[in-house]
């Protein structure tokens, strides 16, 4: 039987609006049904009708609004007051940080620096997409995510894979599955320190705990993104070395950082010392060469505008700006000095040129070039691309280098807690009582005009400073600030909308009695734990997020059950983390770098059932960690 609890008459509720846990017909699990409604229309509009983002998670706002105002009795101004709460917190802090991530990148693509760094890529490592999905998709994304998250590393990663010969729904399904076990550490540790203020369990512990779940997941992560990329052959057998170096590398720091330093730094040196041990790896060892994973460097897919980037940097080579130059579209043929990228049978081919040498990688006829193919089969032709000198390998790692180096400074010298202010919400603070915990809800803004956005905004400025010594012209802040527009107009009507449903959702009652429900099936919880995190974090797009709404009800649900509150806690975060592939919020960020915009229904359809093994396997290893091997829970449950 479950216990559900019942709002206290007096002083205490008086005057306030009382979430109801049963409000349909004072049954639960009625409820439980008619609350998910909003939920699930989201997922099939998205990912059954294909409907893009910005309308679906629109259409749910619309339903969630109905169902708070009639269905759990929530006053209308109270309704729109929390949409209003949620619509400014999705713009700042959320949106902030993406907006000024995206004009960084965007300042790169404009003024030819993000093609130095394509050309170091491909240059430094084997021009193999299986080794490039491993060092930007799971490395590179990492250390994006540890810094910045909310979708950044989606949008900028999947780009720079397409730039490389990427299919654009492929770069951004396994950019999105490998950013999962980087979220909890995200952000410089956000999502644990908040996990910690709101359940008052020790941060140490939370971190620990969630450092001996999450490593597990990232030394098999790079593993199964290869069999479903390359499938097992191509994958595994001929790809594990490289994909054991990636994962290992990264949980062993991550388990090491987590469990003795705390949560602001695993993700963050796991990410370098990972790029760092493949990217120095592949230096003595290549995987057997397949010609259907040869990356190229293709000018027709790169974001931005080749022509106005050549013309705003007059730095760039001779050869560079040959190179950019597209000719002889009809028959979709891009011709370089450097690259020649040709489509001949249907599949895109490879002729490397260079002033220096004129050895050859072609594919153009099969009855003239039999020969030449049975002695390249099972060698790796080297891409010939005129590697970037010192000067351009520094500029191509410049604007990911001072992103990093000034949020660390930033974050650790305190300067967001400069100038903040503690907005209490009109009509929504102290105005609507909670009652599965038992108090008064809060509804705080906290407007950080110094947070993580703005230290990304800063760290445009010494990036504007060596794009112009680098000769751009000036008009590329132009191009780049208006690309940075064009491609997150939707993205914020987007992630707007989702965080409006999530507010609304949180003050109406409507996910409070969703989590009494799943907590209350017993000595199961440990597997439903992971499965309320995995909800949250859908509807918010955020693991911090999704631990204000859950971590509590983890703590006070594991009391009653008798088990560790630490381990349920952790579980929520860990959880969450599996489906920010499948957010509206992320799957609308991504898209927006690579052309695929209002096909986020194409990806989630891509990503959805990765999600669901995904949390099953934390759910498991929740299981097993609290009955199986309880000794490995850190001490720390009052």
């Amino acid at each position: 039987m479950v216990n559900i609890p019942v709002a206290p008459v007096g002083p205490e509720t008086e005057g306030v609006f009382v979430q109801p846990l049963t409000p349909i017909a004072n049954n639960l699990v009625g409820s439980f049904f008619v609350g998910l409604i909003p939920l699930l229309l989201v997922l099939v509009m998205l990912g059954v009708f294909k409907i893009p983002a910005h309308y679906s998670s629109f259409a749910g706002l619309v339903v969630c609004i109905f169902i708070a105002i009639f269905g759990w009795h929530m006053p209308a101004q109270q309704a729109f007051e929390s949409i209003g709460n949620g619509i400014v917190f999705a713009n700042w802090p959320i949106m902030w940080i993406v907006v000024n991530a995206m004009f960084v990148y965007n300042t790169a693509v404009f003024s030819g620096i993000f093609d130095y760094f394509r050309r170091w890529i491909l240059a430094y490592t084997p021009p193999d997409t299986r080794i490039i999905l491993l060092i930007i998709g799971y490395c590179f994304g990492a250390l994006l995510e540890g810094v910045a998250g909310f979708g950044t590393p989606g949008a900028i990663c999947s780009s720079l894979m397409v730039s490389v010969g990427f299919k654009p729904i492929d770069a951004l399904t396994y950019t999105l599955l490998f950013d999962t076990t980087p979220v909890a550490f995200g952000a410089l540790g956000i999502p644990v320190t908040t996990l910690a203020s709101i359940t008052g369990l020790p941060v140490m512990s939370l971190s620990a705990m969630m450092g001996r779940q999450l490593p597990l997941l990232s030394l098999l992560l790079p593993f199964y993104a290869m069999i479903f990329f390359a499938g097992f052959r191509a994958g595994i057998i001929e790809c594990w070395p490289v994909a054991l170096v990636a994962g290992l590398s990264f949980a062993v720091i991550q388990g090491i950082f987590a469990n003795l330093v705390g949560p602001e730094l695993p993700d963050l040196i796991a990410g370098i010392v990972s790029l760092i041990a493949v990217i120095g790896f592949v230096q003595f060892w290549k995987p057997k060469y397949r010609p259907e994973f040869q990356a190229f460097m293709d000018t027709s897919k790169a974001s931005g505008n080749d022509e106005e980037n050549a013309n705003s940097n007059p730095s760039i080579s001779n050869s560079d700006e040959k190179r950019l130059e597209k000719t002889d579209t009809s028959t979709s043929k891009v011709e370089a000095s450097e690259i020649e990228v040709v489509d001949a049978n249907g599949e895109a081919t490879i002729n490397e040129k260079k002033h220096t040498s004129k050895a050859t990688v072609s594919q153009t006829s099969n009855d003239e070039n039999t020969d030449e193919n049975e002695e390249t089969k099972n060698t790796m032709p080297a891409l010939d691309i005129t590697k970037p000198n010192l000067r351009e390998a520094l500029l191509a790692w410049s604007p990911w280098a001072l992103i990093v180096i000034i949020v660390i400074i930033w974050t650790f010298a305190k300067v967001p807690s400069y100038g903040r202010t503690a907005v209490h919400w009109p009509h929504l603070h102290q105005e609507v009582y909670l009652t599965l915990y038992g108090k008064r809800y809060d509804a705080i803004w906290n407007f950080e005009p110094l947070g993580t956005g703005t230290a990304i905004l800063v760290s445009a400025f010494p990036f504007a400073g060596l794009v112009l010594w680098n000769g751009a012209h000036p008009r590329v802040f132009w191009q780049a600030l208006k690309q940075t527009a064009l491609q997150l107009f939707l993205p914020i009507l987007t992630v707007s909308f989702i965080m409006a449903f999530a507010y609304l959702y949180n003050y109406s009652g409507i996910a409070y009695t969703i989590g009494l429900t799943l907590s209350s099936v017993g000595r199961a919880f440990p597997f439903l734990s992971a499965w309320l995190g995995w909800f949250a974090c859908f509807l918010s797009g955020s693991d911090t997020s999704a631990n204000s709404l859950f971590g509590n009800l983890q703590v006070v649900a594991a009391r009653e059950i008798g088990l560790s509150a630490i381990l349920m806690a952790a579980t929520n975060s860990s959880g969450a983390i599996t489906s920010k592939m499948i957010s509206p919020q992320n799957l609308t960020t991504g898209v927006s770098t690579i052309g695929l915009q209002g096909k986020e229904g194409q990806v989630l359809r891509r990503t959805i059932l990765h999600s669901i093994f995904l949390v099953c396997c934390v759910g498991a290893m929740a299981c097993v960690q609290q009955y199986g091997i309880p000794g490995i829970i850190p001490p720390g449950d009052p």
